[in-house]
Parts: structure tokens; sequence; C-alpha cells
């Protein structure tokens, strides 16, 4: 993959971020707006550097964070009420405008970069491309793309912009006022332990 220069350019947008729902595991409650490394569609595989995600909504949030692909194809959908314990949920908001490269709607396609950046469920290619933006346009503070599970737009910050960053008091995922509704939209029964009954 190779990266034009003036072309990503004139894809940058600069917008702030306020209070967009992240959704992360509640051991990491104490850094709300923190990041580790780990696989997803713009890490870093060589750890050159961390990644935050939000959504720009509870609903993308949740599918992102949770859902995922694991109910393709099947009629009965259950989440472990263990699981959702784990996870908290956050509002992230920034200090001031950050530079996002805008790859929502035809972003990727218009770039002459490869769609499965920012639209396969396979990450390969978004790591590649995200390794090679980061290291070469070191003003840029992250990526704003779409949701490949809802359509909604997300935002993937890099950590040289986390200092702009700030984070709500998690509060748990199960008190979210979201959750219910959300569950009964997607028809997901929450169990409490695999194989046995429901909460």
């Amino acid at each position: 993959m190779k990266l034009i220069e003036r072309k990503i350019r004139e894809r940058i947008i600069t917008a702030r971020i306020s209070d967009w729902p992240r959704i992360l595991p509640s051991r990491h409650r104490a850094q709300p707006a923190g990041a580790g490394y780990g696989s997803s569609r713009f890490s870093s595989p060589a750890r050159r550097f961390t990644v935050l995600y939000a959504g720009e909504d509870f609903s993308t949030a949740f599918a992102e964070a949770l859902v995922r692909d694991r109910f393709e194809g099947k009629q009965r959908r259950f989440l472990y009420r263990p699981d959702i314990e784990a996870r908290c949920v956050t509002s992230i908001s920034s200090s001031r405008e950050l530079a996002l490269v805008d790859l929502t709607g035809a972003g990727a396609y218009e770039l002459g970069v490869d769609t499965d950046a920012n639209r396969a469920r396979d990450h390969r290619r978004g790591q590649e491309f995200s390794e090679l933006l980061h290291g070469q346009l070191p003003d840029v503070d992250g990526i704003l793309f779409d949701s490949r599970l809802t359509g909604a737009r997300c935002v993937a910050i890099y950590e040289r912009a986390l200092p702009s960053l700030s984070g709500s008091v998690p509060i748990s995922l199960l008190q979210v006022a979201e959750l219910a509704p959300e569950l009964k939209r997607l028809n997901i029964t929450v169990r409490r332990e695999r194989g046995f009954g429901l909460s």
C-alpha cells in the first residue's frame, strides 16, 4: 500500500469530539481516555502506537465493543451477564479540534486506498494503512470512519492526541439507560451463565 500525501491531506477535517460513547473493560476504568496495545482495525501490529476508539452513538459503541459478528446467521441471540458486567461506559470529548483523515462514505475509494482498510472484517489492510498514516503524517490525530456494523461514524484517535481527550466518570454498562432498549431492539437475551437460566 502506498499513500499519496497530497490526496490524504485533501481528506483531513478538523473537528472536536463531544460526548462520544466508549465502552471499555471495567479494569481500565481509572483511565477512561487511555489506550493500550491490542489488535483492532487501525492498531499497530508492530506496537508503534496505541489507538482509542469511540462511536458517535451508544448503538454503534455497543455493536463495535460487544456484539461484533457473533449473531451472524443465528436466530437465537444471547449475551452473557459476566461479559456485560466486565464493561463500563464513558463519554469521550476533546479539548481542541482534532485533525482526522475522513474515510467516511467514499473516502477510501476517493483516496485510492484499498477499501478493505475501513470496510473488511479482516483488519490487516486497515492496520497497514494506519501504520503508514501515523508514520508519514505526524500532524494527523486519527481517523474518522463508518462502522461496518451500523454505518454510523466512529473515530480512531492516535496516542499522540490522547492528552487532548477527557472521559466522563465511567459507569457500569448494566447501569446505562440505553442498554435495555438496545437489547430489545436487537432481540438479545441476557443469560446469567452459559447454559443456565435467563436473567
